[in-house]
């Protein structure tokens, strides 16, 4: 394959010429391509350059019969600038690239292009390039087979792709590549078709398929050995026909040539680790092993050869007017909470679908189609969202009952076409009995309290009406301020850094010989001037000449012949024929006159060739020594790197300490209390607290004036400087009890913050957040990545403490790094038994995982600026004035937001929506 001169050398060459004449570049265009011949299947690629510019349009290419044409991303742009004899000058460039792939054999021409830019237009060069058909021979083959002969649209159906690759043999060295090493020669190039999702779990699991020695008969009769790799994947058709294999296409690159080749690093990693050679896929050498390597491919593209498979349409006949595309066995089950309400409350159903075909396609039951629901029920209009879980995916929403006469939520109807009775199927849940009473208001008897919360059982009983009140702290636990919650702390920090530092040590004491061979090289040099000072004849001096090089380069014999020759395999030519011209200057003076010691004149005297000769011998070892001195740089630019950023891991771990202590500074408060006030106020709302609870059922409004007032007093303290985790709690159920279910949220959240290894915070937020959305007949719209990220780890972290899971993951980060360890030294610790590289990867994987479960913790709880709505409803305003324009609809009581600006009583928010506009800073929290 040719190589075109890249479109960057000829930018920067025109540049030059400009910028060697004195004017800047005009603007231009250039279009080149990467290669001129190409095979079916393998794409090259077409750039298209746009120079110092300063408006242009995106090109468009058209389509051309036979090629497949497709952009690689947003175009690159570059900035060069130029200084010479004091004029500068800047090259700006956007770069437009495109993989063209050729999808069968022939010449293609991509015609004259038309570029706008700078109100003009241009048009480009014609580009040329040809596509022969790869000689696969019987190198590979590849085929697709199913589980079965056919299958309806929606259907699962097991597909098996089966790759038979040859086995590269080589007679010079005598090897033949094994089935891991020709898996790897697989290019990334190539197209899986329908087992892409199947290739990419495996990548992300670090798994390949594995290979089986086979044999297999040819079209003329002949058996050959071959790996056979099979992967299986379940794939869902969705069009009526037959399985589409021309979009699975394998590229391998074939190896066509060996040599000698050796890593420095392959003692201590083992060969084909990531630290101990690059990629197969992209280096033109492919290392194999720990003294060969492949100097030398070819492309094999195969296309796969699909087994007949059909795939039958979903009939028309028989097709419920509910049917919404479900192919399987399903059973539908609903459940209802609660179960006694007053007409127009709302009731929570939730809606299991069960079944054993795709769950994640499987659409929901459309409500307000069903009229013996509607006639009872109030439904809501959209469809609903779900989630699987298993084989079963959950959806949940909101009826209301219409009236006190309902008796039960009717049975819910759910279609599916079975395809092994090839027929549809209606089936229907079980219904519900509820009451519906007349009432239109909730009585505060209803309020159950959550059994995670802590309760005071020395003065509770079942029966006792205070035990519907979440129970509180009592005052003495809490009047000592806690900073907020540091999870990285020094101690945690060191810990981690430890492991991989004592790997990058053991690393540089493995690879002390390195150093220890570069001085030891120069120690001959030494030995032979000493026997060439006390040569007394040219034969004498010839002779320790060739015994010096001889040894220096282990070579068999000590002739002329022999170490002028090894110098010219070594590519020292120069050197080579300045020593045949030595050693033929010491015959010329061994069968002449004899020389004085005196006549240094003449370069045949004595002096001359010792002279002569320590300047050779010290010319072939500085060779051999800057080859050793350059691979003891490369290994210790490596060791040094590797340790550089170990440190720099725990230099910035010192600073996110530093910065975490630096937050968790606790802002002054607005209210001075001594600690005897700050008791006395905390008693006296513990005290209303206790007679709210005891009257909230005898004088409910009397119950909510004191939870009211004993929040004001819980407030108070808060003001007065004190952090405490117990006391936000309880602050928050002074507010969730006397109805202000936006300040209960914030104060859970604060709550959270200073303690999240307690599940009782966590509870009660949960708790609360359900009350307010039941009120409101609104499901959680808060569906941002900190929000769902907060909901995943908190139910995690409500069953395991944090700490389990953190320092979980540091053991198994430090058995991992001591794997690594183990790998440079196996003598020492199971005599000749070295680790493989998938434990620790492994292992290293699953810490992270672990790790990063508690650090995403950290990162939902920790923005500062993050606020809580803690009015019913509050209104966004486009500026800081109540009259500007409203921006939307209200946010909703305990909504989330971000507090980007503050200017007197207003603060400019975003909420999770990404609506931004200005509130009372009265309304948040």
């Amino acid at each position: 394959m040719k190589n075109v001169t890249p479109l960057l050398l000829i930018g920067l060459s025109l540049a030059f010429v400009s910028l060697c004449s004195g004017n800047a570049t005009a603007g231009d265009v250039r279009i080149g391509i990467s290669a001129q011949e190409t095979y079916v299947g393998y794409p090259v690629t077409l750039q298209i350059e746009f120079s110092n510019v300063a408006k242009h349009e995106a090109p468009e290419l058209p389509e051309v019969d036979g090629l497949k044409i497709e952009s690689t991303g947003a175009p690159s742009q570059s900035t060069q600038v130029f200084t010479i004899n004091g004029r500068r000058s800047i090259n700006e460039s956007f770069t437009y690239s495109y993989a063209i792939t050729p999808e069968r054999a022939g010449e293609f021409v991509i015609p004259p292009l038309t570029v706008s830019y700078d109100g003009r237009k241009q048009l480009t060069e014609s580009v040329r390039f040809s596509a022969t058909k790869s000689e696969v021979g019987d190198l590979a083959f590849v085929e697709i087979t199913g589980d079965r002969p056919s299958v309806y649209v929606g259907e699962p159906i097991q597909l098996t792709l089966k790759i038979w690759i040859k086995p590269y043999q080589n007679e010079d060295f005598r090897v033949t590549l094994s089935e891991g090493d020709m898996w790897s020669l697989i290019s990334r190039q190539t197209d899986w078709g329908p087992f892409t999702d199947r290739m990419n779990e495996l990548a992300d699991n670090n798994q390949r398929p594995g290979g089986e020695r086979v044999q297999r008969e040819s079209d003329d009769g002949t058996t050959s050995t071959y790996y056979l790799y099979e992967i299986d994947a379940e794939i869902y058709p969705q069009h009526a026909g037959s399985i589409d294999g021309s979009n699975c296409r394998i590229v391998i690159r074939y190896p066509t040539e060996l040599k000698r080749s050796r890593s420095p690093l392959d003692d201590f990693f083992g060969s084909g680790s990531p630290m101990s050679g690059s990629s197969i896929f992209d280096d033109a050498f492919s290392s194999f092993g720990p003294r060969l390597s492949i100097s030398s491919v070819r492309p094999v593209i195969v296309d796969a050869n699909v087994s007949p498979i059909e795939i039958k349409p979903i009939p028309n006949q028989g097709r419920p007017a509910n049917y919404r595309g479900a192919v399987g066995d399903y059973k539908i089950y609903t459940q209802a909470t609660p179960t006694t309400v007053n007409a127009g409350d709302p009731i929570t159903l939730n809606i299991a679908i069960r079944g054993d075909g795709p769950m994640d396609r499987v659409q929901p039951p459309l409500l307000n189609e069903q009229q013996t629901l509607t006639k009872k029920f109030k439904v809501a209009d959209e469809s609903l969202a779900g989630f699987v879980d298993g084989n079963q995916k959950l959806f949940t929403t909101t009826i209301r009952p219409l009236s006190e006469s309902v008796s039960e939520i009717p049975a819910i109807k759910f279609s599916f076409f079975d395809p092994r009775k090839e027929k549809f199927v209606t089936v229907q849940s079980k219904p519900i009995p509820v009451e519906v009473s007349a009432a239109e208001t909730l009585s505060f008897d209803k309020i159950v309290a959550n059994p995670d919360l802590p309760r005071n059982d020395a003065e509770r009983s079942d029966d006792d009406p205070v035990a519907s009140v979440p129970s509180i702290y009592p005052a003495d636990d809490f009047l000592d301020s806690q900073s907020t919650h540091t999870t990285w702390n020094p101690l945690v920090l060191t810990a981690i850094a430890l492991p991989p530092l004592a790997f990058a040590f053991s690393l540089l004491f493995a690879r002390r010989g390195v150093v220890a061979s570069g001085v030891r090289s120069l120690m001959p040099l030494k030995h032979f001037e000493n026997a060439c000072a006390a040569a007394t004849s040219p034969r004498e001096l010839s002779l320790v000449m060739r015994e010096f090089l001889a040894s220096y380069w282990k070579l068999d014999q000590a002739s002329e012949m022999v170490v002028v020759g090894q110098l010219r395999r070594n590519g020292n030519r120069e050197l080579a024929v300045r020593l045949e011209s030595w050693f033929d200057r010491c015959r010329q003076a061994e069968h002449g006159v004899l020389f004085s010691e005196l006549a240094t004149e003449d370069p045949r005297s004595l002096p001359s060739l010792k002279r002569e000769a320590s300047q050779i011998a010290e010319a072939c070892v500085d060779r051999k020594a800057n080859r050793a001195a350059k691979t003891m740089q490369a290994q210790a630019g490596r060791s040094s790197t590797v340790l550089r950023s170990l440190i720099g891991i725990a230099v910035v771990s010192c600073g996110l300490t530093q910065s975490a202590s630096a937050e968790d500074a606790p802002s002054s408060g607005a209210v001075s209390m001594t600690r005897q006030q700050q008791h006395a106020v905390l008693s006296e709302a513990d005290g209303l607290y206790h007679r709210a609870a005891e009257a909230i059922t005898s004088d409910p409004e009397q119950a909510n004036a004191n939870f009211a007032a004993a929040a004001a007093k819980y407030q108070i303290v808060v003001d007065s400087g004190v952090q405490n985790a117990k006391l936000s709690y309880n602050l928050g159920n002074s507010y969730r009890m006397s109805g202000s279910k936006g300040m209960a949220v914030a104060s859970y959240r604060q709550a959270i913050l200073l303690d999240p290894d307690n599940p009782v915070f966590a509870a009660a937020l949960r708790q609360t957040l359900h009350e307010i959305d039941s009120a409101n007949d609104t499901s959680e719209t808060s569906l941002d990545a900190r929000s769902i990220t907060r909901q995943s780890v908190t139910i995690l972290f409500s069953h395991v403490p944090r700490s389990w899971v953190l320092w979980s993951g540091i053991a198994v980060w430090a058995v991992a790094w001591l794997m690594l360890v183990q790998r440079g030294f196996p003598q020492l610790w199971f005599g000749d038994h070295r680790i493989g590289r998938a434990w620790p990867v492994g292992l290293i994987l699953c810490s992270l995982v672990l790790a990063g479960s508690v650090a995403a913790h950290d990162w939902t709880l920790r923005n500062p600026q993050a606020a809580t709505v803690v009015v019913a409803k509050a209104n966004m305003h486009l500026s800081d004035d109540a009259t500007s324009p409203e921006v939307g609809r209200p946010l909703a009581e305990a909504s989330e937001v971000i507090v980007s600006k503050r200017r007197g009583d207003w603060v400019k928010v975003t909420s999770m929506d990404q609506r931004s506009g200005w509130l009372r800073s009265d309304e948040v929290r």
